[in-house]
């Protein structure tokens, strides 16, 4: 039986007992066993679970072709076993078997020619070998379609993960080369305003701590941005006692954390030098507020100074002061610079570019 599985075992059920005998011989030379029952209870069980190939069920005096469907229905049942040959004078109504409509049944009419159902049996025999096949397939073309799915899931999380590396190393070798030319402007700076060798040494190791402070912070801020709070209690960790910081809860971007930093930092040394930390009742108060008047808007901070040494004058324009107006860039105001009788106050605007919003 050429693309049948063999050897097979058949299942051949026809009430009529004389004629399981002509079944044995015609099935001789394809199944290795054949087993003949009549219609009833054993039929069921034989064909639910006997391990039959297929069945082979012949009706006799049924009395029409829906008659005879139901005949197999009740004979079979559910139709959950194998593929099903059907022998009758009429061809029955398949849609009445109560069956599953797979293609798996056929049908010979009574006087058929012996050799036509061993044709017939290899037929359905290899229709369900292809079907199991066709699902085997289906279910590994599903498990393939699911890895695939999964490995371009991975890769494009790989590929986003490679990206925001790329971006961080890149934004990292921004930054180093802005803090080394920050370092070279800050000594040249420094070493040429006329300072002897130790007061300039200290001034400048002054400023590259406040530098590292900084660059700690906007690495650990990973990009998000860093706290104006933050900035201003690491600077003045030493006299927070002191300070009064207030002001909204808002990010100052990378690029702008190293200036800021080094401006409260000359602040501070300032206040140290000829203000209000020159003594002991000295207070610093830190603010910060955002201002919109029409087009224009700003983050102004002040920096106020109460009791203490106080100049009388202001002193020349330095380092500190050029570092507060740089925030503004070419079209930003200068710093707003106030003396009074117990009293400094330095107001700086930054503009709103260098806040950052919403950061992830």
């Amino acid at each position: 039986m050429p693309g049948a599985e063999a050897p097979l075992d058949v299942l051949v059920v026809d009430d009529v007992a004389e004629r399981h005998g002509s079944y044995r011989d015609v099935l001789a030379g394809v199944a290795r066993r054949v087993v003949a029952v009549g219609r009833g209870a054993d039929a069921r069980q034989l064909y639910g679970g006997g391990g039959f190939a297929v069945a082979v069920v012949h009706l006799d005096g049924a009395g029409g072709a829906p008659l005879a469907g139901r005949s197999v229905a009740e004979t079979l049942g559910d139709g959950a076993g194998p593929p099903v040959v059907i022998v009758s004078e009429q061809m029955p109504d398949l849609g009445a078997l109560g069956m599953p409509s797979t293609g798996m049944l056929e049908y010979l009419p009574a006087s058929f020619v012996p050799q036509l159902l061993a044709s017939r049996i290899s037929c359905l025999v290899e229709l369900k070998r292809l079907k199991r096949a066709l699902a085997d397939r289906d279910v590994q073309l599903a498990g393939l379609q699911s890895e695939v799915e999964r490995i371009t899931d991975a890769a494009a999380d790989e590929r986003r993960k490679s990206e925001a590396l790329k971006a961080r190393v890149g934004e990292q070798i921004h930054r180093s080369k802005n803090l080394l030319a920050i370092m070279q402007s800050i000594a040249h700076r420094t070493m040429t305003d006329g300072r002897e060798i130790p007061e300039a040494r200290d001034i400048l190791m002054g400023r590259l701590r406040a530098l590292g402070r900084a660059h700690h912070l906007v690495t650990t801020a990973n990009g998000k941005g860093t706290e104006i709070h933050d900035i201003v209690e690491a600077e003045l960790a030493d006299v927070l006692h002191r300070v009064t910081a207030s002001g909204p809860r808002l990010r100052l971007a990378s690029s702008a954390v190293q200036t800021f930093m080094l401006a409260v930092h000359e602040l501070a040394t300032n206040a140290i030098k000829h203000g209000a930390l020159g003594t002991p009742e000295g207070k610093i108060s830190v603010g910060w507020t955002l201002f919109e008047y029409g087009a224009d808007r700003y983050l102004e901070v002040a920096w106020s100074e109460r009791g203490g040494l106080l100049p009388d004058t202001p002193p020349p324009y330095g380092f500190g002061l050029a570092l507060v107006s740089s925030f503004g860039g070419a079209s930003g105001a200068a710093p707003n610079v106030t003396f009074g009788p117990d009293e400094f106050t330095c107001r700086m605007r930054l503009p709103l570019d260098l806040i950052v919003v919403n950061p992830e």
